[in-house]
């Protein structure tokens, strides 16, 4: 693979853009027409050997991809637990949010109260229940992201009506402003019109 310099602020462009002469997107051409690729591979110096397969795109990605070695869904929702392989609190489909919320911070604090309890008896025991906290915490985070659909829609709709309404103040202020300077112009005209008085 051809070095590339990434000194400078705006660094050049990878340097296998050079690969894209007219000639060898005529070759990539054709050879997707026939669909048959060449085995020999091209050979154009300063740039190292590359095979015609090479210049075509890649296909678009169909379920996920990796950017930096970090897995990202094409379609962009929120994992269950299960995919993620944590233990689910709450019951599957639909649920009251916020009675499960409730539900989960009572229990969370009946986990604590217990955490505090077995670190007063048995300090090399406490293991279990910071995992036990460590799952209601995940398991309430959880259903506060199924939100986050419905609070970016409201937070649009309400930047949406904010921004309308200083349109329509600006607007009313620009009728204001234009009324005062036609009625000042019309006074203008009206003096300009009058007959001078003589002495």
């Amino acid at each position: 693979m051809e070095q590339q310099t990434t000194g400078s602020a705006w660094p050049d462009p990878p340097v296998f853009y050079k690969r894209y002469k007219s000639e060898n997107v005529a070759k990539l051409k054709q050879a997707q027409e026939t669909g048959e690729f060449p085995s020999d591979l091209i050979k154009q110096p300063p740039l190292s050997d590359f095979d015609l397969k090479q210049l075509a795109p890649p296909e678009p990605p169909t379920d996920a991809y990796a950017v930096f070695d970090q897995q990202w869904q094409v379609r962009d929702r929120l994992p269950t637990l299960k995919e993620q392989n944590i233990k689910q609190l709450f019951a599957d489909g639909e649920i009251d949010r916020v009675a499960e919320l409730k539900r989960l911070n009572r229990t969370l604090i009946v986990q604590f109260l217990d955490l505090l309890d077995v670190l007063v008896k048995q300090p090399e025991e406490f293991g279990k229940r910071i995992e036990n906290i460590s799952t209601i915490f995940i398991n309430m985070h959880h259903i506060l992201n199924e939100y986050r659909p419905h609070q970016a829609r409201e937070t649009l709709r309400l930047l949406m009506e904010e921004q309308l309404d200083k349109k329509r103040q600006q607007s009313a202020e620009i009728r204001k402003k234009t009324k005062e300077t036609m009625a000042l112009l019309e006074q203008f005209a009206s003096t300009l019109s009058a007959p001078a008085k003589t002495p």
